[in-house]
């Protein structure tokens, strides 16, 4: 199934004014997503949804999360906890690939409205969690991998499930933000593969993202410089907001799809 339009042309046709909007905005989602683990590639797809199907939306934010992430990862590389990181790509990975397939056919809309509400609860969850000193262990850990892969091949913004995990699971700070963007790297290249096996991705929509995905390598050490003053509690406050206004987000985008 090849894509119903040329995405390179698309973007040819803006004006220097929109395209310094995108420009600034892609520079924006990478400094959120930076600081707070997830949420670029969900700000920078509200922007560009107007005028991309929703069909092309993921499969184009999947390359300037690739950058993003990786970027990201490189700047955070001392903080990675490699194990946990390395346990929860194995076990989201097939899923994920299941996730994509489902993208395909079916509206994500549903999910959307679902995964708002739910996040809002996991921040609340958490807290618990923290308060009587529980986490959701490694089993635990691996129940959020299989629903963090399954989600990840059909909405922007899934990172905030993956954080919580972490979060939940004992990290904190920047262990969360590297372990994090290693997960992701792993996780979108398998789904980059996957989107253009499904047809969802080709040349043009690559030349796109990667152009985009460029400015977020500027972005992630703008992030990495704000997030070293900040301190774990501060970093783990900021969060836990974003992961709500995320929520939020999703169950707008339930409302409006």
């Amino acid at each position: 199934m090849e894509p119903e339009f040329d995405i390179a042309a698309l973007f040819a046709s803006l004006g220097f004014l929109e395209l310094f909007i995108l420009i600034l905005t892609a520079f924006f989602a990478s400094v959120v997503s930076g600081i707070s683990g997830y949420g670029g590639g969900m700000t920078l797809g509200l922007l560009v949804s107007p005028f991309v199907p929703v069909k092309l939306l993921v499969p184009l934010m999947s390359v300037f999360v690739l950058f993003s992430n990786f970027s990201r990862m490189y700047y955070y590389r001392k903080s990675i906890f490699w194990k946990k990181g390395i346990y929860f790509a194995i076990i989201s990975t097939p899923f994920l690939i299941a996730g994509t397939n489902f993208y395909a056919s079916v509206s994500p809309k549903t999910l959307y409205f679902c995964l708002g509400f739910g996040l809002a609860f996991i921040v609340i969850l958490r807290r618990v969690f923290k308060k009587i000193n529980l986490n959701i262990g490694w089993f635990g850990l691996g129940v959020m991998a299989v629903f963090y892969g399954t989600i990840s091949g059909v909405i922007l913004g899934p990172g905030s499930v993956l954080i919580t995990a972490l979060a939940a699971n004992g990290l904190v700070g920047a262990q969360i933000i590297a372990t994090d963007s290693f997960v992701t790297l792993i996780n979108v290249i398998f789904r980059l593969i996957s989107f253009w096996n499904l047809g969802l991705l080709n040349l043009d929509a690559l030349y796109v993202g990667s152009m985009i995905g460029i400015v977020s390598i500027f972005g992630s050490y703008t992030a990495k410089k704000i997030a070293d003053k900040l301190g774990v509690k501060m970093h783990t406050i900021i969060i836990e907001i974003c992961i709500i206004v995320g929520g939020g987000a999703m169950i707008f985008r339930a409302f409006t799809y």
